[in-house]
């Protein structure tokens, strides 16, 4: 959304411990994974957006940012009125559990009192997808073991 957002998948930081003492095979797998993972986060972030025009939805990209040794994948807009679509504004702001650290950025300065009922679209997405993401992990890992 504005500037820069990131999610934390809890665990992960321990699953690429675990996948730098795996062969290069899995690594390269499991990459191609939270790749897939990501392009499915951005579709259903697309389909799911609720605007009367296209301007949200095409604004919704897929980034790959190389960080030394790893990749990370940022799925948002850069539109300033994409967080309030997320969470509403006003009386009408709802911020799903786990989200409270991350909503608080976009707070307004309630200099205006507009009241916009929440649209949620981009954490939906993640949440649908970060299940598929474990399983399909699970099984590159399993596949190759065996």
């Amino acid at each position: 959304m504005a500037d820069q957002i990131s999610f934390k998948i809890e665990g992960l930081d321990a699953l690429i411990k675990r996948l730098g003492k795996l062969p290069p095979k899995i690594a390269k797998e499991v990459a191609m994974e939270v790749n897939a993972s990501a392009l499915a986060i951005q579709s259903k972030a697309k389909r799911d957006v609720k605007v009367d025009n296209s301007t949200l939805r095409s604004s919704i990209q897929l980034k790959e940012i190389n960080q030394g040794n790893k990749i990370v994948y940022t799925v948002g807009s850069a539109l300033k009125y994409a967080p309030y679509v997320e969470f509403g504004t006003g009386g009408e702001v709802s911020v799903p559990m786990g989200y409270k650290d991350f909503a608080y950025q976009f707070i307004g300065k309630k200099i205006k009192k507009i009241n916009l009922r929440a649209r949620p679209y981009l954490i939906p997405a993640f949440e649908s997808e970060i299940p598929i993401l474990r399983k399909n992990i699970k099984n590159v890992i399993a596949n190759v073991k065996s």
